[in-house]
């Protein structure tokens, strides 16, 4: 309960002052967002679509906060989350339930999606961060978009 929930202010809140405005200053930082209401997924497919890219995400990669499942098993699925996947669904590859409880959820705002190029520069990035006493996790990978397919895909 009330721990979780100090623990989420200080994962939202302590990366944004501190990192941004290095991360811009990396030649291969090619896109950050911050995840807010949208979820993940919402805020990804607007990166995705802007830059004509597919993201596959790896989803046992993506970070989560400790008490998550706990809440999502006890059916604890704000209603956002159905309005988020409502509105870019079409978007996506199939997922499941639990994928899309997770990735939609409208609660995930304040982190940070930063979208790097592979090598020297994610090297930096992940400096920037430790530097600052966060850790940049990579989930996933971008590549060309072909029509046909979903904006991203989810593995």
């Amino acid at each position: 309960g009330r721990r979780q929930a100090r623990h989420a202010v200080v994962v939202q809140h302590g990366l944004h002052a501190a990192a941004l405005a290095h991360l811009g200053q990396i030649a291969g930082v090619r896109a950050m967002t911050d995840v807010t209401g949208f979820g993940l997924l919402g805020h990804l497919a607007e990166v995705c679509e802007g830059s004509g890219v597919q993201a596959v995400l790896d989803y046992y990669r993506v970070p989560r906060l400790p008490a998550a499942e706990r809440y999502l098993l006890q059916g604890a699925v704000p209603g956002g989350t159905v309005r988020n996947f409502q509105s870019y669904g079409h978007k996506i590859g199939p997922l499941t339930d639990e994928q899309r409880y997770y990735l939609c959820d409208p609660q995930t705002s304040g982190g940070l999606l930063v979208c790097v190029e592979p090598g020297a520069s994610e090297a930096a990035a992940q400096a920037v961060f430790a530097q600052h006493g966060l850790a940049l996790e990579s989930f996933g990978e971008l590549r060309a978009h072909e029509a046909s397919k979903p904006w991203i895909v989810v593995e």
